[in-house]
């Protein structure tokens, strides 16, 4: 058996193994339950209900997860690949490819197949990171982990200054025929009216309450596809004094979120659907939630309502081929719509000064934080050549070679010498020059 034959092998039974240890786990420990929003082609959550869920270890704490870490690096490579091929011309497409520029020696810095102890995880160091958290599974995981964290720790220093923290949503009616990058701006231009003016939410706020005040805000966008079209929309996560209550907050909210729509050109707001505001247990909540929900954005992988489908959801219908409501045509022509209008915005902002006022250091960019080692304590298992990146690219192993990295490094080497002496030929893990991605969700480009 050659050595890519006995690599599969070793991968198969690793994962039969990590998925009986979660089962023992599931019935020694005792499980809780959470949706990970986890759909995939061949099973659901409604006939698989182990498809979605998390297994919690209580005598360590540790969450286990039925779908494993190198599932879901599959699936974030395979989307990347499908961007690939539908923009061929962004930056994503280059994304993981091409060697990044060493800003110490100079020239382009070589490839690395890395191994944190501390994460139990692999990683290639080395290569450009796009930082499109629009249109990039891969850096979308990375950038929105580490603001995650950031949104965690803001949460934590507020509470020990005492200060009272909002969940604020804000959204306005759309319909089908709507164009995408027409409300997008005037939903900007809208929400932009809430900061500033003397009918800011925070000058309206002290005049009904002069004892209430607003330190400032975290605020998310986000965007969803369904049978309304697409529906962007704010979350946000304000902090004020200990004075402000929820209550109040919304009333105020509200107010100047159905003049800031009407101003910017927006359809007003009902009072059911348009603005909601809740303690900070909700904002707790979607703090922890972000960037964990199969390990892509908050923003952009949790599942709509009336069967609609975030921007990775339409990447997966692209790829699967199989959704009735999503052919791959339509779900191609929607996410370049989305692509073009998104291009540029900004994720996740914060206000003018909150940051230090929490003490918190300067925000790096989503460059920069795609570009950072996932580990700087992380020690390096193999450099890999330009010959031997082009080898593993070719035969589509770029997954395959963390995920022998994490079960066996000591195959590694080996392994990736293979792939050179194998990458003329369609082996077991080459799909071939020329054939499409469409149709499987194994390592691609």
């Amino acid at each position: 058996m050659d050595i890519i034959n006995q690599s599969v092998s070793l991968y198969k039974k690793t994962s039969i193994q990590e998925a009986r240890f979660d089962e023992e786990a599931k019935l020694s420990e005792g499980g809780k339950k959470g949706a990970l929003v986890t759909v995939t082609k061949t099973s659901s959550p409604k006939n698989n209900p182990q498809e979605n869920q998390t297994l919690t270890n209580k005598s360590t704490g540790e969450i286990l997860s039925l779908k494993k870490d190198r599932d879901y690096r599959s699936d974030r490579w395979a989307l990347k690949s499908v961007v690939g091929d539908i923009l061929p011309k962004c930056r994503t497409s280059k994304c993981m490819v091409l060697r990044a520029p060493d800003p110490v020696k100079g020239g382009l810095r070589d490839i690395e197949v890395c191994k944190s102890d501390k994460l139990q995880k692999a990683f290639y160091q080395g290569l450009y990171a796009c930082g499109d958290i629009w249109n990039c599974p891969i850096c979308a995981a990375k950038v929105s982990e580490r603001r995650r964290n950031e949104l965690k720790t803001a949460l934590v220093l507020a509470k020990d200054k005492g200060w009272g923290i909002h969940f604020v949503t804000l959204t306005f009616p759309h319909g089908a025929g709507d164009d995408l990058t027409d409300i997008l701006s005037k939903m900007t231009k809208a929400y932009g009216k809430l900061s500033s003016g003397k009918y800011s939410v925070k000058e309206q706020l002290k005049k009904l309450s002069p004892e209430s005040e607003i330190f400032g805000f975290i605020r998310a966008l986000e965007v969803t596809h369904g049978e309304n079209g697409f529906h962007p929309h704010v979350h946000m996560i304000v902090f004020t004094n200990k004075e402000t209550e929820s209550g109040l907050l919304d009333f105020v909210y509200y107010r100047a979120w159905v003049r800031a729509c009407r101003l910017a050109g927006l359809p007003e707001p009902s009072r059911l659907h348009g603005c909601h505001v809740q303690d900070g247990s909700f904002a707790a909540d979607y703090a922890g939630k972000w960037g964990i929900e199969d390990e892509m954005t908050k923003a952009n992988q949790k599942q709509a309502k009336n069967k609609g489908l975030t921007p990775w959801g339409l990447l997966r219908c692209i790829l699967d081929g199989d959704d009735l409501d999503y052919p791959p045509k339509r779900a191609i022509g929607l996410f370049l719509v989305y692509s073009a209008a998104f291009k540029g915005k900004r994720q996740l902002y914060w206000s003018n000064g909150l940051r230090k006022l929490l003490g918190l250091q300067k925000e790096l960019n989503d460059q920069e934080l795609a570009q950072k080692a996932d580990d700087e304590a992380a020690y390096t298992l193999a450099t890999i050549t330009v010959e031997q990146w082009k080898a593993i690219r070719k035969c589509k192993a770029e997954v395959m070679i963390l995920n022998i990295a994490e079960s066996n490094p000591l195959l590694i080497t080996s392994v990736i010498n293979n792939f050179v002496l194998s990458s003329g030929d369609a082996g077991p893990h080459s799909m071939g020059e020329g054939v499409p991605f469409y149709g499987g969700r194994g390592p691609t480009r």
